[in-house]
């Protein structure tokens, strides 16, 4: 299957910036949340139109996860700090408010299998909640509630070669994992901090990593059982290893995973035992690399965010090209459409 491009700014080829803002159907502005991408990052169009006035202020949107259907790169949908989902069925030429429940969207992810469904997280009545919708968003329902108030579900993600299986990680430094497709929930993992992130590989679903919060990169090699942290291995070509703000595995080749960061980008080709430098193009102690995403069906391609621009490299990061965003936001996410390998948000 092909994939697109997002710049979380996620799938299909639109790119957000965290905090951006999204504009009405009559705007001239030239700012904006989303921003995409339709030549693989050669060059970027702000998508700041909403289908009506009324829902202008989605503008203001400070966009946390994006998600891009996997059967349709024109339909994506925009988790944000205050706004619930914003949605686009036309690939961000107008942007519109869904029913979400939660104003606040961290995990959202569509179902790899099945492009009706989708999973999200968010808080309601105070506690971190995950949600999940059979009709492409226009219903949810609860299925996983955190037991008090305060911790969060910040993290969603499904295994590609079995989208029953979804880990969820959260601010109060648990893993959870479901089998049933979030019938049911087992804590895996317990971190000594916040569990901001996990990544599958794409070839074996077992191997799994977590990027936990000032304390590095764990691995488990039993679908999220029996973590490991593989921090030292990274120590040896990185002394900035502790604190990482992205990982992501490549889609193509099995073992290969991406960590970024104040250490700029460091890659493993073999499941972690061995790490290498991948030197952006500006120093990432001044502009910390806050996004990468790998093209699906060539590795050679790579795109990063850090600050205000996107990189992009055709040959595995040698060299880099640059696109500046006219924005006063930084980049926060990028992400390839999987239908349109074009396409990044």
């Amino acid at each position: 299957m092909k994939k697109i491009i997002t710049v979380s700014i996620l799938a299909f080829s639109l790119l957000f910036i965290s905090g951006c803002s999204l504009g009405s159907t009559s705007t001239t502005k030239t700012t904006g949340s989303i921003w995409k991408s339709i030549d693989s990052g050669k060059t970027w169009i702000v998508k700041n139109k909403t289908v009506n006035k009324a829902n202008a202020g989605i503008a203001d949107a400070e966009i946390l996860s994006i998600a891009i259907n996997p059967y349709d790169s024109s339909n994506v949908l925009f988790g944000t700090k205050k706004n619930g989902i914003i949605k686009t069925n036309d690939g961000g030429e107008t942007l519109d408010n869904t029913n979400f429940i939660s104003e606040k969207v961290y995990g959202l992810v569509f179902n790899p299998a099945d492009g009706r469904i989708i999973y999200a997280s968010g808080v309601w009545q105070k506690r971190g909640k995950i949600f999940k919708s059979t009709d492409n968003g226009e219903t949810w329902t609860e299925i996983f509630t955190i037991a008090s108030d305060g911790p969060l579900v910040i993290n969603l993600n499904i295994d590609k070669k079995n989208s029953d299986t979804i880990y969820a990680s959260t601010s109060d430094n648990q893993v959870l994992k479901s089998t049933d497709a979030g019938i049911s929930w087992k804590n895996i993992f317990q971190a000594p901090s916040p569990v901001l992130q996990t990544a599958i590989d794409s070839s074996n679903n077992n191997l799994v990593y977590f990027n936990v919060q000032g304390n590095g990169l764990y691995r488990s090699r039993e679908g999220g059982m029996n973590a490991e942290n593989i921090t030292k291995e990274i120590s040896k070509v990185s002394k900035n290893n502790n604190d990482f703000n992205f990982i992501e595995t490549d889609p193509n080749n099995a073992g290969w995973i991406y960590v970024v960061g104040l250490a700029g980008i460091l890659r493993s080709k073999d499941g972690g035992n061995s790490w290498e430098q991948i030197k952006p193009l500006d120093d990432p102690q001044t502009f910390p690399v806050k996004s990468v995403a790998i093209k699906q069906g060539n590795s050679n391609e790579i795109v990063y965010g850090a600050a205000r621009a996107v990189y992009k490299s055709d040959n595995q990061g040698t060299n880099w090209m640059t696109f500046q965003l006219a924005d006063s936001k930084s980049v926060k996410v990028l992400e390839y459409s999987s239908t349109d390998p074009q396409i990044i948000y």
